[in-house]
C-alpha cells in the first residue's frame, strides 16, 4: 500500500503543479473593437459658359494706345480718350455658371493672365483680367469663391483691352481657358 500512496501522492502533485501553472498563465480571452470608414462623395463640380466676352465695336482715334474696360460685375463699357466707343454693336461680359457641392471653396483660374486676340493687324491684347460672383465685388483672377447653398453661382469675366494707335480695322478674336476646382 506503500507504493500505492506514493503514486498517489505524486499524482496529486503533478495536479496540483498544472493548477497552479494554469492559473500563473495569463487567460487569453478574444478581445475585439468595431472599427468604422466612411466616405463623402461630393457633387462633381461643372462650368459652363453663357455668354463670351465681347468688346463691341471701337474706333481708334487717338496718339496712344485705344484701352477700354469691360466691367466683371456689370458688363459695363468704358474706354480712355484714344478710343471712341460705338453703341450700335452689342458688348458686355463672358458669363459662367459654376455648379457643384454647396458651401465649397472654389478655385477659378484662367489659362494666361492676358488673351490675345488676332485679327487683319497686330494681335490685340487683353490684360487686367477681372472675376466677380453673383454680381458682386471685381477680383483679380485667379479667385477662390464659396459656392453658396444653392450649389450654384454665376462667375462675370472682364478685362481690359489695349489697341495700338494704328490698329488696322477688322475683327479680332482669340480664346480662353477658365477653369473651376473644389480648393
Amino acid at each position: 500500500m506503500k507504493s500505492f500512496d506514493h503514486k498517489a501522492r505524486r499524482t496529486g502533485a503533478i495536479a496540483l503543479l498544472a493548477a497552479v501553472a494554469a492559473a500563473a498563465a495569463p487567460a487569453h480571452a478574444d478581445d475585439s473593437t468595431p472599427g468604422s470608414a466612411a466616405a463623402n462623395i461630393a457633387e462633381p463640380i461643372s462650368i459652363v459658359k453663357n455668354q463670351d466676352l465681347d468688346f463691341g465695336q471701337i474706333i481708334v482715334n487717338g496718339t496712344g494706345i485705344a484701352r477700354v474696360v469691360i466691367n466683371a460685375r456689370t458688363g459695363a463699357r468704358t474706354a480712355n480718350v484714344n478710343a471712341t466707343l460705338l453703341s450700335s454693336a452689342p458688348f458686355g461680359r463672358a458669363l459662367f455658371t459654376v455648379t457643384g457641392q454647396p458651401a465649397t471653396n472654389v478655385d477659378v483660374t484662367l489659362g494666361s493672365a492676358t488673351i490675345v486676340l488676332t485679327g487683319p493687324g497686330a494681335p490685340i491684347t487683353i490684360d487686367n483680367l477681372r472675376l466677380s460672383r453673383n454680381n458682386g465685388g471685381q477680383v483679380i483672377a485667379p479667385a477662390v469663391f464659396l459656392l453658396p447653398a444653392s450649389g450654384t453661382m454665376t462667375v462675370g469675366f472682364g478685362g481690359r483691352l489695349n489697341a495700338a494707335t494704328n490698329q488696322a480695322p477688322g475683327t479680332y478674336s482669340g480664346t480662353f481657358a477658365v477653369t473651376a476646382t473644389y480648393q
